[in-house]
């Protein structure tokens, strides 16, 4: 398996934003799902953490994840 770094960021209008509390996590693994206008994006640390985002042209928040 091939191993990386990356970098996910969000901006909108001049104005950069930080995931807070995911600084310094190692991400296991990332995805990202359209759907339509919208999508989601789905992170697994290594840690077992794992957080669900939604985004689209108007905004990104965090939604609720169980799993």
């Amino acid at each position: 398996m091939m191993k990386g770094r990356f970098e996910v960021s969000y901006s909108e209008s001049d104005v950069e934003k930080e995931i807070p509390g995911l600084a310094g996590k190692t991400i296991a693994s990332a995805e990202v799902v359209h759907k339509g206008s919208e999508g989601l994006l789905t992170l697994r640390f290594t840690d077992g953490t794992v957080k669900r985002y939604g985004y689209n042209d108007l905004g990104f928040w965090e939604e609720d994840f169980e799993g």
